[in-house]
């Protein structure tokens, strides 16, 4: 047996529908993934940031080490 919606005296249904609810918390809950998937974009592309300047830093060095040890310089 189906449940009748109930009225207001003005005519309105009583309350927000159930469909409404649903679609609401889907799409907070997409919305939710959407900004932590782009957060976790926002986190690599730093971190890939600051292993490039490190690894750029770490030859540097060892190019200035391997001209002081091998005396290439003129």
């Amino acid at each position: 047996m189906r449940k009748r919606k109930r009225y207001r005296e003005d005519g309105q249904y009583e309350g927000p529908s159930k469909t409404d609810t649903r679609t609401g918390k889907k799409t907070a809950r997409t919305q939710g993934r959407v900004e932590l998937t782009m957060a976790k974009a926002e986190k690599a592309k730093a971190v890939a940031s600051k292993r490039k300047w490190l690894v750029i830093l770490i030859g540097m060095i060892m190019a200035i080490a391997a001209f002081f040890k091998f005396k290439i310089g003129p």
